[in-house]
């Protein structure tokens, strides 16, 4: 395929990008997703590459050669043509199509992202309203039936943020405002409830959905975990003083007794309440955390949820389109597994 050929319309769509990229990786061999990302990983290396940067994974390197892609890496399409054998004249082609594509999708815009490392063209699909008004719904029900579960069952945990978590990481950190608030004017409704913790659900709902998109914390296990611990310690910064001034130290059956059971040892009522509300806030906001992360796979296939600023998802579930070639690709079990940090 030469750079003449190359030369299409600005009107251009990346679906056909990843289709002319499918149809240059069959006339080479065809040739493997881990192959091509061995002869990636080998041409970054001789550029200079530091050798745990130079390998993408194989999961990114396919979903470039997928449809319905919010995003194109132009720098890796530059690598994987030339992998594929293009000469640089046909591969700044490539880049030049990445960077003119301006067909977008109903109720799409255009964004110009810089990851810090390598700029990106991409596609943002705008969520319906219907669809977002539904996931907002369902995120509210599942913060109060976490309640339900916790005040049934007298656990010393809270489950009331999952769908805020949600929310901020598939929908923006707004969102997950305002899952934060309605959950907290209904909880009347299925417990005793302290409006002002609804200030603990703001801050978490902000640094999940600013941690994914600002600071790239949906990249990698170790980045995702890190983000939990934040929300973890921001919420009982916020939480540990409304406990002391406003209920004695203690909210629900599950930290009463925890509480209790440490000022019976002798701790002094601020310490015994910032131990228990500490680890509870660690154990419940991690699960939360990963509630929220195998749940954006649903929210991706039911209601069309992009979510590629999260590409640890893309990593753990990737999207495969319809009659992908079985030869390794992530989820067709051959080759191995999804990378993992």
């Amino acid at each position: 395929m030469t750079a003449e050929g190359l030369d299409r319309s600005a009107t251009e769509t990346f679906d056909e990008i990843a289709a002319d990229l499918q149809t240059l990786r069959e006339q080479a061999g065809p040739v493997s997703y881990a192959e091509i990302v061995r002869r990636v990983t080998e041409l970054r290396l001789a550029r200079g590459v530091h050798e745990a940067a130079a390998a993408p994974p194989r999961s990114t390197v396919y979903n470039a050669f997928s449809e319905g892609r919010a995003r194109l890496d132009t720098e890796l399409v530059r690598d994987i043509v030339v992998a594929l054998g293009a000469d640089e004249a046909e591969a700044d082609a490539w880049v030049a199509r990445c960077r003119r594509a301006r067909r977008v999708p109903a109720g799409g815009v255009r964004e110009r992202i810089d990851t810090g490392l390598t700029q990106v063209v991409a596609t943002v699909q705008r969520v319906p309203l219907g669809a977002t008004l539904m996931v907002l719904v369902l995120c509210l029900a599942g913060n109060l039936l976490g309640s339900v579960i916790v005040h049934v069952l007298g656990l010393p945990i809270f489950l009331d943020m999952a769908g805020t978590a949600i929310a901020a990481i598939a929908l923006g950190p707004w969102s997950g405002v305002a899952v934060a608030i309605a959950t907290s004017a209904f909880g009347v409704i299925v417990d005793q409830h302290d409006y002002l913790f609804a200030l603990a659900g703001i801050a978490g709902a902000l640094i999940w959905g600013y941690g994914v998109r600002k600071f790239r914390m949906g990249d990698t296990f170790v980045r995702f975990f890190l983000l939990g611990l934040i929300v973890a310690a921001v919420c009982s910064l916020i939480a540990v003083p409304i406990l002391l001034l406003r209920h004695g130290g203690s909210f629900g059956a599950g930290q009463t007794g925890a509480t209790n059971t440490l000022l019976g040892y002798g701790l002094p009522l601020v310490w015994a309440v910032t131990i228990v509300n500490v680890i509870t806030s660690l154990i419940d906001k991690l699960l939360t955390s990963y509630i929220a992360l195998v749940s954006l796979p649903l929210a991706r296939y039911w209601f069309s949820m992009p979510i590629d600023h999260v590409p640890l998802v893309g990593r753990i579930f990737p999207a495969r389109p319809e009659g992908a070639p079985g030869d390794g690709a992530p989820g067709d079990g051959a080759g191995g597994g999804a990378d993992s940090d």
